[in-house]
């Protein structure tokens, strides 16, 4: 790679197969949380487990992610995803089939779900992002929003896929062949194409290195002492406590405001479609203009839905455009905030910072659900959680425009100006 700057289209030409090789890593990562949903009543069936415990299993993988995520930064800052991608998409598969060995014991349903966790914490976005995020510059936005869109890939496939194979070979057995087929997916490509600057430069000839440029930034705790990255994570943190909490509560916020269950269940799942346009756009106009505005505009979407909601409840057609609305800041939140890292920061320490930051994310997604649930508790509705969410939601969309211009970063990864 010389030292010229790239199009976009001669990055995408140059790195597609590690763009493809991240999507389908990050849809494999996403396997456990749509693995749950359908694979509850078989187990509740079997076993008489309540789905508080069967839940439980995912409880495990949030931990672990918590803790981890700035460890596995820091190796991959020191030695580059690819060796950690490649494990967690093996180990992955593996232990999704051995699911299928869950004894009548819940401990046992537990136990399995360790492992998981495990290969979880070296598929966390920051492997895949980071490797992306190392080869692209004009193309990065929409690079990173192609990469974090295979979830929606995940969304789509495992529910059917898992129906299918639990009605026709049994639940153990469905856990056996939903392991083969993204096994089959997704560990070939990435063992044959999923890399990084440093990878790369790790095993080239020193006259054919990745231009060490890429790599600059600033060192860990000048970033994490700055203010800048306080208001980065926090907006993050917020971000996703926001966002995930309503996506995930969509059903039963519905239905408090009188919508028949099927037709809740039915608007919820628009939000897959408008996850994926939002995505696409916003990765487009983080190319474009400065990514403090997408992260900021992003988060003043939420306050749509909210308000759409308390000023018409019951309204089917106002609750579907309200869908839509949040399907759209899902779609950016996450984009926006591992585009600023990279921005703001540099390469250099990529994975340790924005893997903090992942961790703060993995609290936010556990803390969410469970703060509207206990807010419903409180006073048997979800008005007092939509209420909050406005004014918390315009927060959080300051802190993004906050952010400032882009320092420019020299070769030596030093800050040369802002």
């Amino acid at each position: 790679m010389t030292s010229g700057k790239s199009s976009a289209g001669e990055e995408f030409v140059r790195n597609w197969p590690v763009v493809l090789a991240g999507a389908l890593g990050m849809a494999l990562a996403s396997v456990g949380v749509y693995v749950m949903g359908i694979f509850i009543q078989p187990l509740e069936q079997e076993f008489g487990w309540t789905r508080a415990e069967i839940v439980a299993g995912m409880t495990i993988i949030s931990l672990f992610g918590m803790i981890c995520a700035p460890f596995v930064g820091l190796v991959v800052d020191r030695f580059g995803p690819r060796r950690l991608g490649v494990f967690g998409v093996v180990v992955a598969c593996a232990t999704l089939a051995a699911l299928s060995l869950t004894g009548p014991s819940i401990w046992t349903w537990w136990a399995l779900w360790m492992p998981i966790a495990l290969a979880g914490t070296c598929m966390t976005p920051t492997i895949w992002t980071s490797g992306v995020s190392s080869l692209f510059d004009a193309g990065r936005g929409m690079a990173l929003a192609l990469v974090l869109g295979g979830t929606a890939l995940c969304s789509t496939l495992t529910p059917i896929l898992g129906n299918y194979f639990i009605e026709t070979l049994g639940w153990r057995h469905a856990f056996v062949a939903l392991a083969g087929f993204w096994a089959v997916l997704v560990i070939p490509v990435v063992v044959l194409f999923f890399t990084s600057a440093r990878d790369r430069n790790r095993v080239v000839p020193s006259n054919q290195k990745v231009d060490a440029a890429v790599l600059a930034g600033v060192g860990v705790r000048e970033a994490m002492l700055s203010g800048k990255y306080f208001r980065l994570a926090s907006a993050g943190f917020l971000a996703t406590l926001i966002v995930v909490s309503l996506v995930t509560g969509l059903v039963p916020i519905l239905t408090s405001l009188a919508i028949e269950r099927q037709s809740a269940a039915n608007l919820a799942g628009l939000v897959g479609i408008s996850t994926v346009t939002g995505r696409l756009i916003g990765g487009y106009l983080l190319d474009r203009i400065n990514g403090n505005v997408v992260g900021a505009v992003s988060m003043l979407l939420p306050i749509i839905p909210c308000a759409l909601l308390l000023a018409f409840p019951g309204s089917i057609p106002i609750a579907g455009a309200a869908v839509l609305v949040l399907g759209l800041s899902l779609g950016v939140e996450l984009d926006s905030v591992a585009y600023l890292v990279s921005r703001h920061f540099g390469m250099l320490h990529y994975g340790v910072l924005f893997g903090t930051i992942v961790g703060l994310l993995s609290i936010a997604t556990g803390f969410g659900p469970l703060l509207i649930s206990f807010v419903y508790d409180r006073t048997h509705s979800y008005a007092g959680v939509l209420w909050g969410y406005m004014p918390l939601s315009l927060l959080t969309a300051l802190l993004f425009a906050s952010l400032g211009r882009y320092p420019v970063f020299g070769r030596s990864g030093d800050e040369v100006g802002v």
